[in-house]
C-alpha cells in the first residue's frame, strides 16, 4: 500500500471500529482484512496502528502469523503463543490451533487444549490463555518456522506497541494541561515536562523503528522495532502513570487499559530485553555490528 492507500484503509478501520462498538474483529471483516492481507501484507500497519490507538483487540495477530506460515488465514484456525500459553479471543473457539515456540510450531486440535479464563494482568484485552502448554515434543511432528514468520508478527506487534506509547502520551498531555495545582497547570511545572518529553523522545524513537522495519522488511529490522517499540512503550507508561498520578490507577481513566496491553504485549515472542540480548549475543558470535537502522 503506498501512503494514500493506506490513509484511507487507516480510515475505514476507524469507522468500522464505531460502527461495531469496538468489537475489531467484526470491523475487520466488514473491511475484507483477510483479503486485504492477502493482496499486501502491509495491511497490518494500518490494522495495528487503529489497534493500539483505540485500545482494540481482535484475532489479527493470528492472521499475520498463520499468512506468514504460508497457512490460509481463517476463522476456525488460531495460534498458541508458547511458553506465555496465550492467544487472541479465537483460540477459545477455532477448530485447529497452530502452537508456536520459537522456530518450531505445531498444528493441533483445538479440543486438545484446555483453555482458561484469562485472569493476569489484562483480563479484557480479548486473550485466550491456555492452561499447562504441551511442549512440541509430546504434540508430534511439526513445521519449522521461516525467520519471516517471526518477524511478521513482531512488526505487527510493534506497531501496535508504538501506538498504544503515542496514545498513552496524549492521556498523559491532557491531563498535564487540564490538572490545575498552586494555580496553575501542572504542565507548567519542570518535573512534568521533562516526563513528558522523554516520552515524546521515547514514542518517537518507536515510531521510528516500526517506520523502518515496514519501509526495509528483514527479520532484523522488525526484531529491532519490537525490542524499540518494547521498551519504549514501557518507558511512556512509567511516565505517564507519574504525571496522571493517582488518576491514572482508577478504573474510570483509560489509562490503565494501555498500561496492561503494553505489559502483555511486549511478552509475545520475545520481550525487549530478550530480543536486544539475543541480537547482542549474535553480534559477539559472529563479531560483525548489526547495520544501523535508518530512523
Amino acid at each position: 500500500m503506498d501512503t494514500g492507500e493506506l490513509a484511507a484503509f487507516t480510515t475505514s478501520l476507524r469507522q468500522a471500529a464505531q460502527r461495531h462498538g469496538g468489537d475489531f474483529d467484526k470491523g475487520l471483516e466488514e473491511v475484507g482484512w483477510r483479503e486485504a492481507l492477502a493482496d499486501d501484507p502491509s495491511a497490518a500497519r494500518a490494522v495495528f496502528a487503529v489497534q493500539g490507538e483505540l485500545n482494540l483487540s481482535s484475532s489479527a495477530l493470528d492472521d499475520v502469523l498463520l499468512h506468514a506460515a504460508g497457512h490460509p488465514p481463517s476463522p476456525d484456525h488460531a495460534v498458541l503463543i508458547s511458553p506465555a500459553g496465550i492467544g487472541t479471543r479465537r483460540l477459545a473457539t477455532a477448530r485447529s490451533v497452530l502452537v508456536i515456540h520459537g522456530h518450531l510450531a505445531v498444528t493441533v486440535p483445538r479440543n486438545s487444549l484446555t483453555i482458561r479464563t484469562v485472569r493476569g494482568l489484562d483480563p479484557g484485552g480479548g486473550w485466550t490463555e491456555v492452561a499447562g502448554v504441551p511442549s512440541l515434543a509430546s504434540l508430534g511432528h511439526g513445521e519449522l518456522l521461516s525467520d519471516a514468520t517471526l518477524a511478521a508478527g513482531r512488526l505487527a506487534i510493534a506497531t501496535e506497541l508504538a501506538a498504544t506509547a503515542r496514545a498513552m502520551l496524549e492521556l498523559a498531555r491532557a491531563h498535564a494541561v487540564d490538572r490545575i495545582q498552586f494555580g496553575k497547570p501542572i504542565a507548567a511545572f519542570q518535573a512534568v515536562r521533562h516526563r513528558l518529553a522523554d516520552s515524546l523522545i521515547a514514542t518517537a524513537s518507536a515510531e521510528a523503528a516500526v517506520d523502518a522495519g515496514w519501509e526495509e522488511a528483514t527479520p532484523y529490522t522488525a526484531t529491532m522495532a519490537k525490542a524499540i517499540a518494547g521498551h519504549s512503550a514501557r518507558t511512556v507508561a512509567r511516565h505517564a502513570q507519574q504525571v496522571l498520578a493517582g488518576m491514572g490507577f482508577t478504573s474510570e481513566h483509560p489509562f490503565h487499559r494501555y498500561l496492561r496491553r503494553v505489559l502483555v504485549l511486549d511478552r509475545l515472542l520475545g520481550t525487549a530485553t530478550e530480543l536486544s540480548t539475543a541480537m547482542g549475543q549474535t553480534a559477539i558470535r559472529f563479531h560483525e555490528v548489526p547495520a544501523t537502522l535508518a530512523l
